[in-house]
């Protein structure tokens, strides 16, 4: 058996790493943030110096790990949200799931590596997004196009946009009174010009009456 020291020292280096994990979040405002990774983190902990060395006759600990998991899941879910084409919470679940992760590390005393896998994680979610952002496939452009409606004219849009590579990331609708439909989106990826071209092609459909796009 392992002294109680070691155990909490585990326990403690798994509460660090959630609520580095966790801070980023909170930071950005997320639905999962400084506590709720920290106790993913240490629960996970528990759960695996509980499994390892609370427990008799347990031949095989990292069962536990294999349990952690695939509980952690339910969570992760919760983060995750959905609103027409726009989906958040990925990253945030990502995240739940990593700290579940360091826990675990932690629960079996592999300090080194719940610290390197969280500099690296911080390196990922801090650092990676904004320099992704400015390559010239990931950038957000807005659509904007007015039109008559009665004519077709959104599935033809949409699927040059799926051809481009582009992605719909947010779509708004409003209708006028004389037949008139105004629309906005929101796209990401494609290549460079692509949304130019798409813009630029359904601009010449004879409903359309207006047809921009901008750079976000």
């Amino acid at each position: 058996m392992i002294d109680n020291v070691e155990l909490v020292a585990r326990l403690a280096v798994a509460l660090a790493c959630g609520l580095a994990l966790g801070a980023e979040r909170e930071v950005r405002s997320k639905v999962a943030g400084i506590r709720t990774h920290a106790l993913v983190a240490v629960g996970a902990a528990l759960f695996t110096i509980a499994g390892s060395q609370g427990i008799e006759g347990v031949s095989d600990p990292t069962r536990v790990a294999a349990q952690v998991a695939s509980g952690i899941g339910f969570i992760g879910a919760g983060a995750i949200m959905r609103s027409g084409f726009t989906i958040t919470g990925i990253t945030t679940a990502s995240t739940l799931w990593l700290s579940a992760a360091l826990g675990v590390a932690a629960g079996f005393g592999l300090y080194v590596v719940s610290l390197t896998a969280l500099a690296m994680a911080l390196v990922l979610v801090v650092a990676l997004g904004p320099l992704m952002a400015m390559l010239p496939w990931s950038r957000s452009h807005q659509i904007e196009l007015r039109y008559h409606i009665g004519h077709g004219t959104l599935g033809p849009l949409f699927s040059d946009l799926a051809e481009g590579g582009l992605i719909v990331r947010q779509i708004q609708l409003t209708e006028e009174g004389d037949g008139i439909r105004n629309v906005e989106l929101t796209v990401s990826g494609g290549g460079v010009g692509a949304v130019g071209r798409i813009v630029s092609e359904i601009s010449q459909r004879e409903e359309v009456i207006r047809a921009a796009t901008r750079s976000l």
